[in-house]
């Protein structure tokens, strides 16, 4: 008997079966939003959701989404429980969602064109990273109108597999009709793709009808159950449901179109011209930025090889994906189709915007508005390289440059993300070192937003799982004021003491103008957070609006003792953050309100042996004070030397040497280190 000699392994023998497809597409997904989750926290809309997850429960959900989506309650009624505070779990499930959504998307165009697999496969690879949405880290949020999308896709397959499997028609069709109501009365994103519906019945119902009228007729009637759910929808939006408030989501444009109808009908297509622009050719322009290119930075190399590699894998792969060729004459056909179908969809994923007059380019968050019409663009992409080329090898090629520079551009934007955290961290850790606990109803006001990707009422919910709050209680014990946002015209009401009343859907705060605590925060400056009094008035670098303000600021406000040991909670901040030089200063800034200068003096030696120091006067002042007030002038001097005169108002050094000089009595050691400090800074005699 001969011995079979082992077969050698080339790369040209290696094929993927369309079976690998959902595995390659759960990789891409992981490489282009996955690598950086551990990192990311919460942003914009998920705050009010962790807060209700941790104070509410089911009716606090359904009584907050009552101002604008009723029925989407029943997305975190159902996750929340068991996903809870922590960030980690909730990055995972939205982005278990995009994948499955991706997954979706897949099988109802394989339901579609199933003797079209490759190119199927090209547009759910699009899809996936398709780079016009930029919240995927604003991972609560954005869960719902995954979930809404992939019930929008279910819905479709179920529908096109039901007309393909006769035996399991009813059970798909009844499966379609019932995801079809869900995903419409969850969330209204998506109901402009719903009109598709009678263009995939006609495709869908091509082979076996050759007659155009018998295909109509039957399209029709296949399309009328859903026609029916849309027309249900449509009628209880329009006419019976109240919302709590007013409608966040009102039909602008047909209310506008009737009393202004020029000037409405010219915006229309601006905005239709302006978006289409953005998703074909504005989403990718954006993926290159050479500004970013840093070849000393190890972020930008690791993007850099994530994109290359994540490219030639992609390109590897769909091209050896085992799929059989079509003959050119259905080539051409499914072409049409494609075209049609896609510019379509694009249209239509963009109409539930466009009537209510908003579009994708404007506003941090506008990108959510292009969700819609990914779904087209990938169809509509794939359909003009078909056109462009019958060749294979050069699409997909293109389409692994696409895919590269996608990846890059999503690490990059979720690292701007993953910064916010940081920063987010770093302020609610250091605000709890500084202020323990602070008193209910207490305004915190600062002179503008605090940090990108997060809102006002998004800090103020933050703020209030903070610290301890009765459960189930909607009225807030903090509220977070920035005096950008108008306040600025009612300072002279602020400071004589005005009323501060605020609601947010159903969170409500009450207090007073009195009762609050001003801030400075501004990492990027390499400070630490300021909670400031209104002696605070001689820093120089503090913004216009703060310092108009400061005289509201009341420390006492603060207290020195945690009221539980359970908080801050963990599962929302994190560990606490290692205790670097803003951890000494807060706790000293705290020591100095309560006139404890020998924990302050205990807390700069630490900080000096763990080598922590600052240069500036803010941060250097409680340290100077307390080293001053126990006797220690040669400490109170290089804490003082630490500053540099150049970049600093050094009439505010010579006036806290002056009020130490008063408040203290005279010793050789005290003189000295007046003398040199006189000197360095050169203050008046």
């Amino acid at each position: 008997m001969g011995i079979r000699k082992p077969a050698n392994v080339t790369m040209n023998n290696i094929k993927f079966g369309i079976r690998t497809v959902p595995l390659a597409l759960l990789l891409l997904c992981i490489l282009s939003f996955g690598l950086l989750i551990p990192w990311l926290g919460y942003y914009w809309d998920d705050w009010p959701v962790i807060l209700m997850t941790r104070l509410q429960d089911a009716q606090g959900f359904w009584n907050f989404y009552q101002y604008d989506r009723p029925f989407s309650a029943w997305t975190y009624i159902l996750s929340a429980p068991v996903l809870g505070s922590s960030p980690l779990p909730w990055h995972v499930f939205t982005l278990l969602l995009r994948w499955a959504t991706v997954l979706g998307m897949w099988w109802s165009l394989l339901r579609l064109w199933p003797d079209r697999k490759r190119e199927v496969t090209w547009m759910a690879f699009l899809f996936a990273i398709y780079p016009s949405f930029l919240q995927q880290p604003v991972a609560v949020a954005f869960s719902q109108h995954w979930i809404t999308y992939l019930l929008f896709f279910v819905s479709i397959g179920s529908m096109l597999q039901g007309l393909r499997s006769r035996r399991w028609f009813l059970p798909l069709t009844a499966l379609s009709m019932v995801t079809c109501a869900l995903h419409l009365f969850t969330m209204e994103y998506f109901i402009g793709l719903e009109i598709l519906r009678p263009a995939l019945l006609w495709i869908v119902l091509s082979p076996g009808i050759s007659n155009p009228r018998q295909r109509l007729i039957k399209t029709i009637k296949g399309w009328l159950p859903y026609l029916g759910i849309i027309g249900v929808f449509v009628i209880w939006r329009a006419f019976f449901l109240e919302l709590a408030g007013d409608d966040p989501n009102s039909l602008a444009l047909l209310s506008n179109i009737r009393s202004q109808p020029l000037a409405t009908i010219i915006n229309f297509l601006q905005l239709v011209v302006q978006d289409f622009l953005q998703i074909v050719a504005g989403a990718w322009t954006q993926t290159i930025q050479p500004a970013l290119v840093s070849l000393t930075s190890a972020f930008f190399l690791m993007t850099l090889t994530a994109s290359v590699i994540g490219g030639i894998l992609v390109g590897f792969y769909l091209a050896r994906l085992n799929v059989f060729p079509i003959e050119h004459d259905q080539a051409d056909h499914w072409r049409k189709q494609a075209l049609i179908l896609g510019l379509a969809a694009i249209f239509l994923g963009f109409l539930p915007v466009w009537v209510t007059e908003r579009q994708a380019i404007e506003g941090l968050y506008g990108s959510r508005f292009t969700l819609g019409a990914m779904f087209g663009i990938s169809i509509f992409l794939i359909g003009i390289l078909d056109w462009f080329s019958p060749r294979q090898i050069p699409k997909i090629v293109l389409i692994s440059v696409l895919v590269g520079f996608a990846i890059s551009f999503h690490l990059t934007n979720t690292n701007d993300y993953r910064w916010s955290w940081i920063n987010q961290k770093r302020f609610y850790w250091q605000l709890y070192w500084r202020a323990p606990s602070i008193k209910p109803d207490t305004a915190i006001i600062s002179d503008g937003e605090l940090f990108p990707f997060v809102g006002l009422y998004s800090t103020s919910t933050g703020l209030n799982l903070l610290y301890p709050q009765p459960k189930g209680r909607d009225s807030m014990a903090y509220w977070f004021y920035s005096m950008g946002r108008g306040l600025f015209r009612q300072v002279p009401e602020l400071l004589a003491g005005k009323k501060l009343k605020t609601s947010f859907r159903t969170f409500n705060f009450s207090g007073s103008s009195k009762d609050s605590l001003v801030i400075y925060y501004e990492p990027a400056e390499g400070r630490c957070l300021w909670v400031l009094s209104p002696e605070d008035q001689e820093l120089r670098d503090l913004p216009e609006l703060t310092l108009s303000i400061l005289p509201v600021s009341n420390l006492d406000r603060i207290e020195s003792e945690s009221s539980s040991p359970d908080y801050p909670p963990t599962q929302v901040f994190g560990q606490e953050l290692d205790h670097t030089w803003c951890y000494y200063f807060q706790k000293a800034d705290l020591a100095r309100q309560a006139g404890d200068w020998g924990r302050i003096v205990e807390l700069g030696e630490e900080a000096r042996q763990q080598g922590f120091e600052t240069d500036h006067f803010r941060e250097t002042k409680p340290f100077i004070e307390a080293y001053a007030h126990t006797g220690d002038w040669i400490g109170a001097e290089d804490w003082t030397m630490l500053l540099n005169p150049k970049g600093l108002n050094v009439v505010s050094v010579c006036n806290l040497w002056l009020e130490l000089d008063k408040a203290t009595p005279p010793s050789d050691q005290k003189q000295a280190a007046l003398d040199q400090v006189s000197q360095s800074f050169q203050c008046s005699p």
